[in-house]
């Protein structure tokens, strides 16, 4: 029904709205790499809530949880890029990042579509899959580009 449809949509515009405010707090003392696991890992459990949710009252969490995940991405998924390369390399880094962001934009919809198109269960499990590879990628992986560059200036000017 229509006012479901409006309930899903307050309920995510509530959780980007919370989760901007979080997520710029957080941003600015710890980096953005922790809002984007936050991000990675609320994502992944919306995903698992609709694979496993055990009536449609539980999809009201799934889109707060997934407005939570918009806001990780808009807070730092664009700010991130920006403290990854020197002032010199800004424009090549954001444009490698906005390419590679409207490939998978044209790809995931299309990939999405043909799992549901076989079944929900394995298009909530492969975003589910997908959002905790990530998450382990970006905290085994990748370095908090602020904190490793404050690191390598006070190693040269302290030495090893």
């Amino acid at each position: 029904a229509d006012g479901v449809v409006g309930i899903y949509t307050a309920l995510s515009m509530i959780g980007q709205t919370a989760g901007t405010l979080v997520f710029g707090f957080l941003a600015d003392r710890y980096g953005h790499k922790l809002s984007l696991e936050i991000g990675a890992l609320t994502s992944a459990l919306a995903f698992l809530l609709a694979l496993l949710a055990p009536s449609p009252g539980w999809i009201f969490a799934v889109f707060f949880l997934l407005g939570i995940t918009i806001s990780a991405l808009l807070v730092s998924g664009i700010m991130v890029n920006l403290e990854f390369s020197a002032p010199a390399r800004r424009p090549t880094y954001v444009g490698i990042a906005n390419t590679t962001i409207g490939i998978t934009s044209i790809v995931a919809p299309l990939l999405g579509a043909w799992l549901a198109s076989r079944s929900y269960e394995w298009l909530f499990g492969v975003g589910a899959a997908v959002n905790l590879l990530a998450l382990i990628a970006l905290h085994w992986w990748v370095k908090e580009p602020r904190f490793a560059e404050t690191l390598q200036i006070s190693q040269v000017k302290d030495g090893p």
